[in-house]
């Protein structure tokens, strides 16, 4: 709850900081954002390798392969950086770009999910 409380704080501050340089400088309020980015991402690093561990422990006591899970948590961390991407470009006033970076995150999700996609239907094979 802590972690969460520093990253609200710090993303309120930069946004309301983003906002009263939109007005002299486009340029700094995008760096400014960015900034806010690179200062988040090692806190919510922390709240990641706790839900690495929970998947490991998940893993080990499933018994089910590892390449199961192993696509859902790249989907998620795929749509995490599409979201942030977006987010940014969105910003950047390029919705051209944001709508590509969406396009493009759902093709890579799709992509990294096919193998649990194949195993779901060699089930549904056997089964049938």
């Amino acid at each position: 709850m802590e972690l969460l409380i520093k990253v609200v704080a710090l993303c309120v501050i930069g946004a309301v900081l983003a906002l009263l340089l939109r007005e002299q400088k486009q340029v700094l309020a995008i760096f400014v954002i960015a900034a806010i980015v690179v200062a988040t991402v090692p806190l919510l690093l922390n709240i990641c390798t706790e839900i690495f561990s929970f998947f490991n422990t998940l893993i080990v006591l499933s018994s089910l392969p590892e390449d199961v899970f192993q696509p859902m948590v790249k989907v998620v961390g795929i749509a995490a950086v599409t979201k942030i991407g977006t987010s940014l470009c969105k910003e950047a006033e390029s919705d051209t770009a944001a709508a590509l970076l969406e396009m493009g995150g759902t093709c890579c999700a799709l992509l990294v999910a096919l193998p649990l996609m194949r195993m779901v239907l060699e089930l549904l094979g056997q089964m049938l």
